[in-house]
This record gives structure tokens, sequence and C-alpha cells, in this order.
């Protein structure tokens, strides 16, 4: 009966949230009552509130005492459980991922990113500024770093439509263990405003993350600057005691 049930939930949960993104339930709009989406589906009180539950926690909906149950604008969703490119984010999203390059350099890196990279004096690094785009709509100003003498020739190799992930496993031959994520609420500046077509000072989230290899050694440093309604960062957290 408890697998039913799950059943029935997450089928309920599922088709909503398919409304939600295909634009058939539009960003703002409210949704049916609980009771008519009860007659809609042929379930019970409980399985939708569980539904709305789940959606609710996700960012797809909220609730107004007295009024009902509305759309939320749709965010993009970085899940922090996972250590996924942002090409898999958009392509499991829906939409279709590409780049504007902005600059490409092989540089002596600062105190700050040879430490996270834990690179000697006399080591260069990768820098690669983009533009991350869905649907051809800019999400995240991004720079990133890497090591010259884990990735060499990379420089070139970086194009358009180039997943960097694809190049690490593919065309290196390296395998990701694990990333740091560190996250801040930030204003956006004037310089990557201009990038992002947003207004200065924007609301921004910016990432940092240090990606590790399977040998326990940096890979990359990456710093991105997420357009702030455009994105929602989420955990699945198990509690342990």
């Amino acid at each position: 009966m408890e697998n039913k049930n799950n059943f029935l939930y997450l089928k309920v949960y599922n088709k909503i949230k398919d409304n939600i993104i295909s634009g058939l339930w539009e960003d703002g709009c409210q949704l049916p009552t609980e009771y008519d989406l009860m007659k809609k589906f042929n379930v019970s009180r409980h399985t939708i509130r569980k539904s709305l539950q789940k959606l609710s926690e996700e960012g797809y909906i909220y609730r107004q005492a007295g009024r009902g149950t509305f759309v939320r604008h749709v965010k993009s969703r970085y899940k922090l459980t996972a250590l996924e490119s942002f090409t898999e984010q958009m392509i499991n999203r829906g939409f279709k991922p590409s780049n504007d390059i902005v600059d490409i350099s092989l540089e002596f890196p600062d105190s700050k990113i040879a430490k996270y990279l834990e690179l000697e004096g006399d080591e260069k690094v990768y820098k690669i500024v983009r533009i991350r785009k869905a649907d051809n709509e800019p999400m995240a100003y991004e720079i990133t770093y890497v090591p010259k003498n884990i990735c060499p020739g990379l420089g070139i190799k970086v194009e358009k439509d180039t997943s960097l992930y694809k190049l690490y496993e593919e065309e290196y031959g390296l395998n990701m263990d694990y990333g740091n994520i560190y996250l801040e609420a930030e204003k956006c500046d004037a310089e990557i405003a201009k990038k992002l077509n947003i207004e200065k000072n924007s609301a921004m989230l910016k990432m940092s993350c240090i990606v590790y290899l399977d040998n326990k050694k940096p890979l990359y440093f990456v710093e991105c600057f997420y357009i702030g309604n455009k994105y929602i960062f989420f955990a699945s957290m198990p509690r342990k005691l």
C-alpha cells in the first residue's frame, strides 16, 4: 500500500512540475485548489498535499495564506549533492546550453589561485572566462583556472559549445572525484552586469568551487556569478545522529 501511495504522489508531483516547466502553467498563475486537484488526479487530499509540499521545497510553487498556491518563477537548479557541469545541468532541465567566450589566457596565477590549486611559483594556469547561456539567455559569468601541467594545450581546445568536463574526461582521461563548493550572496558589479545584460547591483549568487581528481590533486578552481533570479541552489541532506 505504501509503494502505491508513493507512486501516486510522485505521479501527481511530476505532472504538475511538467505543466510548470512546459509553460502550460505560467509564472505567477494560480494552481487549481486542492479539491480540484483531487478530482483531476483522482487521489486523496494527503497525496495532493505531499506533492505540493515537494514542489514548494524545490522552488516551483509558493503558497499565500488565504489566497492559494501560485507558480514561482522557474529557476535553474544547481544540485549540491552531485558534481555536475553547467552543460549537464541545462540539458537535464530541458535547455540548450551554450557559451560566449570572453577571454582565454595562459598566465601565472595570483597567490590565492596558486594556493587553491596547490601550485608552485613558476606554474601557469589557463584562465577561461565565459558567459554561460541556456536557450541563448545569459545565466552566469564564469572564470575557470586550470593548471597547464594537468591539461596541456587546453586553451586551443575550448570553443563556443565546449564542455570542459567532456574535455577533462574524454580528451585528458581525468577522473574527477569531488568538489568543495562555497556560496555567497553579492551585488553584481558594473563589468559583469554589462556582460550579462542586467542592472548593476542586481542580486548574484557567487559560487566558488575547487574540484579534485581521484588522486586528491586539484583539477580546477572556478568562480561563477549566477543571476540571482534565474537560479536556485538546493541540497538533499540526510540527518545523522
